[in-house]
Order: structure tokens, then C-alpha cells, then sequence
């Protein structure tokens, strides 16, 4: 049995109860690194997989073999159902291919703290993910804006992925808005900035790549 046990975010008490007794039943562990890492009390005695983006085909196929006769448990951050669709869907296909059961383990995501932050409710809301493998289709700021709904917005990981997203406000007339940006939630050296689209483009603000932001309602030209 494979299990995907979303471990939520930065701290480490946010896991379930049921995600912990996942962890601690399964003999096998695997995840990225710093995922991996942040739960070591629990691995000993456990064969531990710590995941690279370099040799991510090659363990995801070490894993697969592992559930056909053990329980394993894949940590992910957050929730796997937020901002983790691709390697969900390879996941489940290589499952399928090799006749491995799944089960998914629900976690709290840092999306639920950043509404906490904003003071919102996910209904006044639209989220959106540039946290993945592909072409990023920054138009999607302008159409979901024209909703009337504020946006909740994972950037690209890379140090100028917030200044990314300023630039296609400023480019849509959007730059009359105060941008919410919150660093590494629930870790302990969380960090709440809030600056101007001018702001952030001009001083070529620099961001973790554990960031999401903010996006108020604007009019737009």
C-alpha cells in the first residue's frame, strides 16, 4: 500500500493525528528532502527515500516496487490536493501501472493560514498555483481579477517569482493595489510584507520560494 500522507505546513504539529500514525506504521518513507527531514524522529529502524527533482522517474519507480509488498508512506507538504496536481497524477499512474493500492491522507495547507492572514474566507477568494513544471500562463491574473474577487496566488519558485506576478499587474493597469506577501507560513521565521506593485518592481524585491501572495480586488485597464 502506497500512502500519501499530506503533512501540512511548515510546522510540524499541523499533521493530523491520522497522518502521524500513518508515518509510524509504514516501513518505508519517501518525500523531498526537506519534508523528509523535518519528521526524523519518527524514521529510525525505516528504509528513508529523500527525493531530488534530478532523480525523481528513478525513485518514484523505487517506491512503486516498495508498495507492492510494504506500506509506504510519500510525505507531502501542505495538502496534496493543493498546488501538487502534477505529481499527484504521476502518482496515481504509476500506481495504476504496477497495481499498488493508494490512499490519500487530507493535511492543512499554508492556503489556510494565508486566508487567516488576509482576513478571508476561501469563498471571497480565487487561488491560483505558478508553482509548477511548465509553461506559466500569466494571463490568468487578468481573467479571474475581472471576477471581482481578490487572488490568492502561489508564485513560480524562484527568488523574483512575486516581481513576476507585479509586472503583469503593472502591464493590465493593475498597480494601484497593496500586494500581501507571506513568506514561509507557520514556520518559525514566518514574515508578513505588504508593498506597492511599484514597490516590489522597482527595488527588485527578492522572496522564499515558500511564498504566496495576495492580490486585493482592483479596476483594471
Amino acid at each position: 500500500m502506497l500512502y500519501i500522507v499530506s503533512v501540512g505546513p511548515g510546522d510540524p504539529e499541523l499533521i493530523t493525528v491520522k497522518g502521524l500514525e500513518t508515518i509510524k506504521k509504514c516501513q518505508v518513507v519517501a518525500g523531498w528532502g526537506s519534508v523528509v527531514d523535518r519528521f526524523s524522529f519518527l524514521l529510525e529502524n525505516k528504509k528513508v527515500i529523500r527525493m531530488t527533482y534530478k532523480e525523481e522517474s528513478k525513485q518514484l519507480e523505487e517506491i512503486f516496487s516498495y508498495a507492492k509488498n510494504m506500506d509506504v508512506a510519500f510525505l507531502d507538504h501542505g495538502d496534496v490536493a493543493v498546488s501538487d496536481y502534477q505529481l499527484l497524477e504521476k502518482i496515481k499512474k504509476g500506481c495504476e501501472k504496477y497495481n499498488v493500492p493508494l490512499k490519500i491522507i487530507p493535511g492543512v495547507s499554508s492556503v489556510i493560514r494565508a486566508l487567516h492572514v488576509v482576513g478571508k474566507d476561501l469563498s471571497e477568494v480565487v487561488f491560483l498555483t505558478f508553482h509548477v513544471r511548465g509553461e506559466i500562463n500569466y494571463d490568468d491574473i487578468r481573467k479571474f481579477l475581472a471576477t471581482g474577487r481578490g487572488l490568492l496566488v502561489n508564485p513560480e519558485p524562484y527568488p523574483d517569482g512575486v516581481k513576476r506576478i507585479a509586472l503583469k499587474l503593472k502591464e493590465i493597469g493593475c498597480n494601484n493595489v497593496v500586494l500581501t506577501v507571506m513568506e514561509k507560513l507557520t514556520y518559525p521565521d514566518e514574515a508578513i510584507h505588504y508593498y506597492t506593485v511599484d514597490d516590489i518592481i522597482n527595488k527588485d524585491l527578492k522572496f522564499s520560494d515558500l511564498s504566496i501572495v495576495y492580490i486585493p480586488p482592483c479596476s483594471f485597464s
